[in-house]
């Protein structure tokens, strides 16, 4: 070994422990960041007075209001009702982190309803499967659609899924969404959140061991079945060789008594 590579070796064997204490020592201070961190709870639909008490009473949050501009979507929501905020639903945040409120007034109701009646266009439908639900939500309003969420049942498609993540898009009779839609149109968002993902991954864990229990009964009858075979064989090449000998041993002998 060179100089250099024992000068390196050295220099890694007094480095290597500092090294893995920062690691740990970052770990643990990412890890405790992520515990003090608050996520934003939905309120969308939520009277404006309630929202506010939940993010400053309960969350310890700052809260700050603005109106809502007039949007498609709104044509059926109600004076107060909380709509949007920033940072969105669902974003984690440390304590005492600005939270803006956007709600609805009667005014904003009214234009957005205008806005329905003059504005009916069709567009290609956004790519929004795979996303968090309050990403998907926030884009299809922002497109005039008329957004309704649904959680999904269990189902062991589920059990790589992310909480909250979109699953599919219907229209209110069940009919898959294609490729258009139209403004205004009423869209149901189907989710998954860590409930029904864990409900899942117990059902595919029940099928699996059920499965494996089917094929060990199956093996086993498979192996009782051909040790059968093995012995009724061994047994009828007995039988046979037993046949034979006695008739060579009568051919024999009647051989000897004709001399």
């Amino acid at each position: 070994m060179g100089v250099k590579s024992k000068l390196f070796k050295k220099a890694a064997e007094i480095m290597m422990p500092e090294a893995i204490e920062i690691g740990m020592k970052l770990g643990n201070d990412i890890y405790e960041q992520q515990k003090s961190l608050i996520k934003v709870p939905d309120l969308k639909d939520v009277l404006l007075e309630e929202a506010l008490r939940v993010l400053k009473d309960e969350l310890k949050l700052v809260p700050t209001v603005a109106i809502a501009r007039p949007n498609i979507s709104y044509v059926e929501g109600s004076e107060f009702e909380v709509v949007l905020a920033e940072p969105r639903f669902g974003t984690k945040v440390k304590p005492g982190t600005t939270i803006k409120v956007y709600y609805l007034t009667n005014e904003v109701i009214e234009k957005s309803k205008k806005m329905l009646s003059s504005v009916i266009y069709e567009f290609k439908a956004p790519k929004v499967i795979g996303l968090n639900i309050y990403e998907a939500r926030t884009e299809l309003e922002s497109l005039g659609l008329r957004i309704y969420e649904k959680i999904e049942q269990p189902n062991i498609h589920f059990v790589k899924k992310e909480d909250g993540q979109v699953t599919r898009l219907t229209y209110p009779n069940g009919s898959r969404v294609g490729s258009k839609l139209k403004t205004g149109a009423r869209i149901l968002v189907y989710y998954v959140n860590d409930e029904i993902i864990t409900q899942s991954r117990l059902i595919l864990s029940e099928k699996e061991k059920n499965k494996k229990e089917m094929l060990g009964k199956i093996n086993k009858v498979t192996s009782n079945v051909a040790k059968g075979i093995s012995e009724n064989t061994a047994n009828a090449k007995k039988s046979i060789s037993s046949k034979i000998g006695k008739t060579l041993g009568k051919k024999k002998k009647k051989s000897e008594e004709s001399k």
